[in-house]
Protein backbone atom coordinates (compact mmCIF):
# COMPACT_ATOMS: atom_id res chain seq x y z
CA UNK A 1 0.00 0.00 0.00
CA UNK A 2 2.86 2.37 0.86
CA UNK A 3 4.53 1.73 -2.51
CA UNK A 4 1.22 2.37 -4.28
CA UNK A 5 0.86 5.75 -2.56
CA UNK A 6 4.42 6.69 -3.53
CA UNK A 7 3.72 5.73 -7.15
CA UNK A 8 0.57 7.86 -7.22
CA UNK A 9 2.50 10.84 -5.86
CA UNK A 10 5.18 10.39 -8.53
CA UNK A 11 2.58 10.20 -11.32
CA UNK A 12 0.79 13.29 -10.01
CA UNK A 13 4.03 15.27 -9.81
CA UNK A 14 5.04 14.11 -13.30
CA UNK A 15 1.76 15.25 -14.81
CA UNK A 16 2.00 18.58 -12.98
CA UNK A 17 5.50 19.14 -14.35
CA UNK A 18 4.36 18.31 -17.89
CA UNK A 19 1.44 20.68 -17.56
CA UNK A 20 3.59 23.46 -16.15
CA UNK A 21 6.64 23.06 -18.36
CA UNK A 22 5.56 21.36 -21.58
CA UNK A 23 2.27 23.05 -22.26
CA UNK A 24 2.51 26.73 -22.94
CA UNK A 25 1.18 29.11 -25.55
CA UNK A 26 2.47 28.23 -29.01
CA UNK A 27 2.39 25.75 -31.86
CA UNK A 28 2.20 22.07 -30.97
CA UNK A 29 1.95 18.76 -32.85
CA UNK A 30 0.18 15.50 -32.14
CA UNK A 31 0.02 12.15 -33.94
CA UNK A 32 -3.49 11.30 -35.09
CA UNK A 33 -4.49 8.43 -37.33
CA UNK A 34 -0.83 7.95 -38.24
CA UNK A 35 -0.36 11.57 -39.34
CA UNK A 36 1.40 14.43 -37.56
CA UNK A 37 -1.16 17.17 -36.98
CA UNK A 38 -0.56 20.76 -35.93
CA UNK A 39 -2.50 23.03 -33.60
CA UNK A 40 -1.90 26.28 -31.74
CA UNK A 41 -2.58 26.45 -28.00
CA UNK A 42 -3.35 29.87 -26.46
CA UNK A 43 -3.27 29.73 -22.66
CA UNK A 44 -4.32 32.67 -20.47
CA UNK A 45 -1.37 34.91 -19.62
CA UNK A 46 -1.35 33.89 -15.96
CA UNK A 47 -2.47 30.31 -16.57
CA UNK A 48 -2.88 28.38 -13.32
CA UNK A 49 -3.20 24.60 -13.48
CA UNK A 50 -5.40 24.74 -10.37
CA UNK A 51 -8.00 26.82 -12.22
CA UNK A 52 -10.59 25.30 -14.56
CA UNK A 53 -11.01 27.54 -17.60
CA UNK A 54 -13.56 27.44 -20.44
CA UNK A 55 -12.06 25.77 -23.51
CA UNK A 56 -12.80 26.99 -27.05
CA UNK A 57 -11.87 25.09 -30.21
CA UNK A 58 -11.71 27.41 -33.24
CA UNK A 59 -11.57 26.05 -36.81
CA UNK A 60 -10.32 28.13 -39.75
CA UNK A 61 -11.88 28.25 -43.21
CA UNK A 62 -10.77 26.51 -46.39
CA UNK A 63 -7.22 27.46 -47.53
CA UNK A 64 -6.49 28.95 -44.09
CA UNK A 65 -4.58 27.83 -41.01
CA UNK A 66 -4.35 28.74 -37.33
CA UNK A 67 -2.68 32.07 -38.11
CA UNK A 68 -6.11 33.35 -39.16
CA UNK A 69 -6.80 33.43 -35.41
CA UNK A 70 -3.39 34.25 -34.02
CA UNK A 71 -2.78 37.14 -36.43
CA UNK A 72 -6.19 38.72 -36.06
CA UNK A 73 -8.20 37.92 -39.20
CA UNK A 74 -10.69 36.54 -36.72
CA UNK A 75 -10.69 38.73 -33.60
CA UNK A 76 -11.82 35.98 -31.21
CA UNK A 77 -8.55 36.04 -29.28
CA UNK A 78 -8.86 39.77 -28.61
CA UNK A 79 -12.45 39.43 -27.40
CA UNK A 80 -11.92 36.41 -25.15
CA UNK A 81 -8.59 37.62 -23.75
CA UNK A 82 -7.44 35.59 -20.75
CA UNK A 83 -10.91 34.34 -19.84
CA UNK A 84 -10.59 31.01 -21.68
CA UNK A 85 -8.14 28.57 -23.23
CA UNK A 86 -8.17 28.76 -27.03
CA UNK A 87 -7.18 25.90 -29.35
CA UNK A 88 -6.70 26.45 -33.09
CA UNK A 89 -6.26 23.17 -35.01
CA UNK A 90 -4.93 23.11 -38.58
CA UNK A 91 -6.74 21.27 -41.34
CA UNK A 92 -4.92 19.09 -43.86
CA UNK A 93 -4.35 19.97 -47.52
CA UNK A 94 -6.17 17.84 -50.08
CA UNK A 95 -4.58 16.66 -53.33
CA UNK A 96 -5.27 20.05 -54.88
CA UNK A 97 -3.34 21.73 -52.05
CA UNK A 98 -6.46 23.24 -50.46
CA UNK A 99 -6.45 23.16 -46.67
CA UNK A 100 -9.87 22.20 -45.35
CA UNK A 101 -11.72 19.96 -42.91
CA UNK A 102 -12.30 16.31 -43.71
CA UNK A 103 -15.24 15.21 -41.57
CA UNK A 104 -14.10 11.60 -41.27
CA UNK A 105 -10.39 12.10 -40.61
CA UNK A 106 -10.76 15.24 -38.54
CA UNK A 107 -13.35 13.78 -36.18
CA UNK A 108 -10.60 11.36 -35.14
CA UNK A 109 -8.19 14.31 -34.88
CA UNK A 110 -10.63 16.17 -32.62
CA UNK A 111 -10.99 13.14 -30.34
CA UNK A 112 -7.22 12.64 -30.12
CA UNK A 113 -6.61 16.33 -29.46
CA UNK A 114 -9.31 16.50 -26.80
CA UNK A 115 -7.80 13.52 -24.97
CA UNK A 116 -4.37 15.14 -25.00
CA UNK A 117 -5.69 18.44 -23.67
CA UNK A 118 -7.76 16.62 -21.07
CA UNK A 119 -4.61 14.93 -19.80
CA UNK A 120 -2.26 17.88 -19.60
CA UNK A 121 -4.13 21.16 -19.13
CA UNK A 122 -6.82 22.36 -16.75
CA UNK A 123 -10.22 23.19 -18.23
CA UNK A 124 -13.89 22.92 -17.30
CA UNK A 125 -15.42 19.91 -19.09
CA UNK A 126 -18.83 21.53 -18.70
CA UNK A 127 -17.72 24.59 -20.67
CA UNK A 128 -16.16 23.27 -23.88
CA UNK A 129 -17.17 25.22 -26.98
CA UNK A 130 -16.45 25.16 -30.72
CA UNK A 131 -16.52 27.94 -33.31
CA UNK A 132 -15.55 27.96 -36.96
CA UNK A 133 -15.75 29.78 -40.27
CA UNK A 134 -16.78 28.45 -43.69
CA UNK A 135 -15.36 24.92 -44.03
CA UNK A 136 -14.54 25.16 -40.33
CA UNK A 137 -18.15 26.11 -39.59
CA UNK A 138 -19.40 23.04 -41.42
CA UNK A 139 -17.06 20.94 -39.29
CA UNK A 140 -18.31 22.66 -36.12
CA UNK A 141 -21.91 21.87 -37.08
CA UNK A 142 -20.87 18.23 -37.46
CA UNK A 143 -19.12 18.28 -34.07
CA UNK A 144 -22.30 19.66 -32.52
CA UNK A 145 -24.11 16.61 -33.86
CA UNK A 146 -21.49 13.89 -33.32
CA UNK A 147 -19.82 15.26 -30.17
CA UNK A 148 -22.73 16.85 -28.31
CA UNK A 149 -21.60 14.69 -25.40
CA UNK A 150 -18.35 16.70 -25.27
CA UNK A 151 -19.32 20.20 -26.39
CA UNK A 152 -21.61 22.54 -24.46
CA UNK A 153 -22.32 24.94 -27.33
CA UNK A 154 -21.27 25.78 -30.89
CA UNK A 155 -21.10 28.97 -32.96
CA UNK A 156 -20.59 28.29 -36.70
CA UNK A 157 -20.13 31.25 -39.07
CA UNK A 158 -20.97 30.82 -42.79
CA UNK A 159 -21.30 27.04 -42.77
CA UNK A 160 -23.91 24.31 -42.82
CA UNK A 161 -24.78 21.03 -41.11
CA UNK A 162 -24.56 18.37 -43.81
CA UNK A 163 -26.14 15.47 -41.98
CA UNK A 164 -28.00 15.13 -38.69
CA UNK A 165 -28.24 11.34 -38.58
CA UNK A 166 -27.08 9.55 -35.44
CA UNK A 167 -26.39 12.67 -33.40
CA UNK A 168 -25.06 12.22 -29.87
CA UNK A 169 -25.85 14.55 -27.00
CA UNK A 170 -27.20 18.09 -27.25
CA UNK A 171 -25.67 21.56 -27.68
CA UNK A 172 -26.71 25.19 -27.46
CA UNK A 173 -26.30 26.93 -30.83
CA UNK A 174 -25.54 30.38 -32.22
CA UNK A 175 -25.52 30.30 -36.02
CA UNK A 176 -24.21 33.34 -37.95
CA UNK A 177 -24.65 33.90 -41.68
CA UNK A 178 -24.58 36.61 -44.34
CA UNK A 179 -27.61 37.39 -46.50
CA UNK A 180 -25.35 37.88 -49.52
CA UNK A 181 -23.15 34.82 -49.08
CA UNK A 182 -22.61 33.34 -52.56
CA UNK A 183 -20.27 30.56 -51.39
CA UNK A 184 -22.72 29.08 -48.90
CA UNK A 185 -26.14 30.51 -49.85
CA UNK A 186 -28.93 30.92 -47.32
CA UNK A 187 -30.77 27.96 -48.83
CA UNK A 188 -27.92 25.72 -47.67
CA UNK A 189 -27.90 26.84 -44.05
CA UNK A 190 -31.59 27.29 -43.24
CA UNK A 191 -32.16 23.53 -42.89
CA UNK A 192 -29.29 23.53 -40.36
CA UNK A 193 -30.91 26.35 -38.42
CA UNK A 194 -34.29 24.63 -38.47
CA UNK A 195 -32.79 21.34 -37.30
CA UNK A 196 -31.23 22.98 -34.23
CA UNK A 197 -34.50 24.81 -33.53
CA UNK A 198 -36.43 21.55 -33.73
CA UNK A 199 -34.08 19.25 -31.79
CA UNK A 200 -33.82 21.78 -28.94
CA UNK A 201 -37.66 22.04 -28.82
CA UNK A 202 -37.69 25.75 -29.68
CA UNK A 203 -40.68 27.65 -31.07
CA UNK A 204 -39.62 29.07 -34.44
CA UNK A 205 -42.48 31.59 -34.43
CA UNK A 206 -41.61 33.02 -31.01
CA UNK A 207 -38.52 35.21 -31.12
CA UNK A 208 -36.75 37.67 -28.86
CA UNK A 209 -33.64 39.83 -29.06
CA UNK A 210 -30.37 37.89 -29.15
CA UNK A 211 -26.88 38.69 -27.91
CA UNK A 212 -26.41 41.20 -30.77
CA UNK A 213 -28.94 43.32 -32.68
CA UNK A 214 -28.30 41.06 -35.70
CA UNK A 215 -29.36 38.01 -33.68
CA UNK A 216 -32.73 36.58 -32.74
CA UNK A 217 -33.32 34.15 -29.88
CA UNK A 218 -35.98 31.50 -30.39
CA UNK A 219 -38.55 31.01 -27.64
CA UNK A 220 -39.44 28.03 -25.46
CA UNK A 221 -36.22 26.09 -26.16
CA UNK A 222 -35.03 23.49 -23.70
CA UNK A 223 -33.87 25.90 -20.96
CA UNK A 224 -30.26 24.73 -21.01
CA UNK A 225 -30.00 24.63 -24.82
CA UNK A 226 -30.93 27.99 -26.39
CA UNK A 227 -30.72 28.61 -30.13
CA UNK A 228 -29.89 31.99 -31.69
CA UNK A 229 -29.65 32.87 -35.38
CA UNK A 230 -27.76 35.96 -36.57
CA UNK A 231 -28.26 37.07 -40.18
CA UNK A 232 -26.16 40.04 -41.27
CA UNK A 233 -26.03 42.12 -44.45
CA UNK A 234 -22.64 40.88 -45.61
CA UNK A 235 -21.41 37.83 -47.48
CA UNK A 236 -19.10 34.95 -46.58
CA UNK A 237 -16.99 36.86 -44.06
CA UNK A 238 -16.64 36.63 -40.28
CA UNK A 239 -18.63 39.78 -39.38
CA UNK A 240 -17.39 42.36 -36.90
CA UNK A 241 -19.93 41.43 -34.24
CA UNK A 242 -19.38 37.65 -34.40
CA UNK A 243 -16.65 37.14 -31.78
CA UNK A 244 -18.31 39.36 -29.18
CA UNK A 245 -21.74 37.82 -29.79
CA UNK A 246 -20.58 34.22 -29.55
CA UNK A 247 -18.46 34.77 -26.43
CA UNK A 248 -21.38 36.61 -24.79
CA UNK A 249 -23.64 33.71 -25.79
CA UNK A 250 -21.27 31.11 -24.33
CA UNK A 251 -21.02 33.04 -21.07
CA UNK A 252 -24.81 33.40 -20.81
CA UNK A 253 -25.96 29.80 -21.16
CA UNK A 254 -26.93 28.00 -17.95
CA UNK A 255 -25.00 25.09 -16.49
CA UNK A 256 -25.45 21.68 -18.07
CA UNK A 257 -23.05 18.76 -18.05
CA UNK A 258 -22.63 17.28 -21.57
CA UNK A 259 -24.15 13.81 -21.90
CA UNK A 260 -25.10 11.23 -24.54
CA UNK A 261 -28.78 12.23 -24.34
CA UNK A 262 -30.07 13.94 -27.48
CA UNK A 263 -32.68 16.67 -27.53
CA UNK A 264 -36.35 15.72 -27.19
CA UNK A 265 -37.48 17.72 -30.21
CA UNK A 266 -39.28 15.86 -33.01
CA UNK A 267 -36.97 15.67 -36.03
CA UNK A 268 -37.89 12.22 -37.35
CA UNK A 269 -39.92 13.57 -40.27
CA UNK A 270 -38.31 16.99 -40.54
CA UNK A 271 -38.24 18.01 -44.22
CA UNK A 272 -38.35 14.44 -45.55
CA UNK A 273 -38.71 13.75 -49.26
CA UNK A 274 -37.68 11.06 -51.76
CA UNK A 275 -35.93 10.89 -55.12
CA UNK A 276 -35.53 8.16 -57.76
CA UNK A 277 -32.78 8.42 -60.39
CA UNK A 278 -30.26 6.45 -62.45
CA UNK A 279 -26.48 6.71 -62.86
CA UNK A 280 -24.39 5.43 -65.75
CA UNK A 281 -21.05 4.45 -64.22
CA UNK A 282 -18.42 4.75 -66.99
CA UNK A 283 -16.53 1.60 -67.90
CA UNK A 284 -13.23 3.48 -67.50
CA UNK A 285 -14.07 4.78 -63.99
CA UNK A 286 -10.82 5.46 -62.11
CA UNK A 287 -10.66 4.55 -58.42
CA UNK A 288 -13.16 3.09 -55.96
CA UNK A 289 -16.39 4.97 -55.18
CA UNK A 290 -16.73 5.72 -51.46
CA UNK A 291 -19.59 8.21 -51.05
CA UNK A 292 -22.42 9.77 -53.02
CA UNK A 293 -24.06 13.16 -52.53
CA UNK A 294 -27.00 14.94 -54.19
CA UNK A 295 -27.17 18.72 -54.41
CA UNK A 296 -29.07 21.47 -56.22
CA UNK A 297 -27.52 24.40 -58.10
CA UNK A 298 -29.17 27.29 -59.97
CA UNK A 299 -30.88 26.25 -63.19
CA UNK A 300 -28.56 25.74 -66.19
CA UNK A 301 -25.40 25.42 -64.07
CA UNK A 302 -22.55 23.81 -66.04
CA UNK A 303 -18.94 22.90 -65.14
CA UNK A 304 -16.66 24.31 -63.97
CA UNK A 305 -18.80 25.09 -60.91
CA UNK A 306 -17.61 28.18 -59.04
CA UNK A 307 -20.15 28.41 -56.21
CA UNK A 308 -21.45 26.24 -53.40
CA UNK A 309 -24.70 24.37 -54.06
CA UNK A 310 -28.00 26.13 -53.42
CA UNK A 311 -29.32 23.17 -51.49
CA UNK A 312 -28.07 19.81 -50.18
CA UNK A 313 -30.54 16.97 -50.65
CA UNK A 314 -28.49 14.09 -49.25
CA UNK A 315 -24.74 13.99 -48.58
CA UNK A 316 -24.46 10.27 -47.85
CA UNK A 317 -26.48 8.24 -50.37
CA UNK A 318 -25.79 4.49 -50.13
CA UNK A 319 -23.84 3.44 -53.23
CA UNK A 320 -25.46 0.01 -53.44
CA UNK A 321 -24.27 -2.64 -55.89
CA UNK A 322 -22.76 -0.45 -58.59
CA UNK A 323 -21.04 -1.85 -61.67
CA UNK A 324 -18.74 0.02 -64.07
CA UNK A 325 -20.15 0.24 -67.57
CA UNK A 326 -23.72 -0.27 -66.27
CA UNK A 327 -26.74 1.95 -65.53
CA UNK A 328 -27.71 1.60 -61.86
CA UNK A 329 -31.13 2.59 -60.51
CA UNK A 330 -31.60 4.30 -57.15
CA UNK A 331 -35.22 4.30 -56.04
CA UNK A 332 -36.93 6.25 -53.26
CA UNK A 333 -33.71 7.63 -51.81
CA UNK A 334 -34.45 9.75 -48.75
CA UNK A 335 -33.72 13.46 -49.18
CA UNK A 336 -33.97 16.55 -47.01
CA UNK A 337 -36.14 19.28 -48.53
CA UNK A 338 -36.54 21.39 -45.40
CA UNK A 339 -36.86 25.02 -46.51
CA UNK A 340 -36.65 24.17 -50.23
CA UNK A 341 -38.65 26.31 -52.66
CA UNK A 342 -40.18 24.36 -55.56
CA UNK A 343 -38.94 25.38 -59.00
CA UNK A 344 -36.23 24.78 -61.60
CA UNK A 345 -32.76 23.61 -60.56
CA UNK A 346 -29.67 21.82 -61.80
CA UNK A 347 -29.44 18.54 -59.92
CA UNK A 348 -25.90 17.27 -59.31
CA UNK A 349 -24.85 13.79 -58.29
CA UNK A 350 -21.36 13.66 -56.80
CA UNK A 351 -19.38 10.42 -56.49
CA UNK A 352 -16.43 10.68 -54.12
CA UNK A 353 -13.52 8.33 -54.75
CA UNK A 354 -11.53 6.65 -51.99
CA UNK A 355 -8.63 8.85 -50.94
CA UNK A 356 -10.25 12.14 -52.02
CA UNK A 357 -11.41 14.94 -49.75
CA UNK A 358 -14.89 15.26 -48.27
CA UNK A 359 -17.19 17.19 -48.32
CA UNK A 360 -15.41 19.43 -50.85
CA UNK A 361 -14.72 17.30 -53.96
CA UNK A 362 -11.30 16.98 -55.58
CA UNK A 363 -10.80 18.23 -59.15
CA UNK A 364 -9.93 15.52 -61.62
CA UNK A 365 -10.44 12.70 -59.12
CA UNK A 366 -14.06 12.66 -57.96
CA UNK A 367 -16.95 12.38 -60.43
CA UNK A 368 -20.09 14.42 -61.04
CA UNK A 369 -23.16 14.35 -63.25
CA UNK A 370 -25.63 17.22 -63.85
CA UNK A 371 -29.19 17.54 -65.14
CA UNK A 372 -31.77 20.30 -65.20
CA UNK A 373 -34.94 19.34 -63.35
CA UNK A 374 -38.20 20.88 -62.13
CA UNK A 375 -39.24 20.20 -58.53
CA UNK A 376 -42.96 20.49 -57.79
CA UNK A 377 -43.40 18.14 -54.82
CA UNK A 378 -41.41 16.33 -52.15
CA UNK A 379 -41.12 13.30 -54.45
CA UNK A 380 -38.67 13.69 -57.37
CA UNK A 381 -38.34 11.36 -60.35
CA UNK A 382 -35.43 11.73 -62.82
CA UNK A 383 -35.86 9.49 -65.87
CA UNK A 384 -32.63 10.16 -67.80
CA UNK A 385 -29.50 8.49 -66.37
CA UNK A 386 -26.75 10.76 -65.08
CA UNK A 387 -23.54 10.60 -67.13
CA UNK A 388 -20.49 10.92 -64.88
CA UNK A 389 -17.34 12.87 -65.65
CA UNK A 390 -14.44 14.16 -63.57
CA UNK A 391 -15.27 17.01 -61.19
CA UNK A 392 -14.49 20.51 -62.43
CA UNK A 393 -14.64 23.18 -59.71
CA UNK A 394 -14.02 26.82 -60.51
CA UNK A 395 -12.62 27.85 -57.13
Amino acid sequence: MKNTKVLLVIVTITLSVLAACGYKTGERTIMSNGVERTYYLKLPTNYNSNTTYPLIFAFHGASGDYTSFTEGYYDLQTVVGDEAILVYPNGLANEAGLTQWNHDIDLIFFDDLFRELETYISFDKNRVFAVGHSSGAGFVHMLGCKRGNVLRAIAPVAGSLLDHKDCIGQVAVMQIHGKNDTYVPLGIIKPSRDYWIAINSCDKETIDEGRDPACIAYGNCDPQFPVQYCEHEGGHEWPDFASTAMWSFFESIPFAAPSDKTGDGDVDNLGKGAISFKIHYPANFVGTPSKMALALYPYNTTPPISTAPSYLLNVDVPLGDYAFGEVIEYNNVEINILGLDYGDYTLTVMIYVEGSSYPMPTDGKDYQGLQNITISSNTILVETPFELDFVQMGF
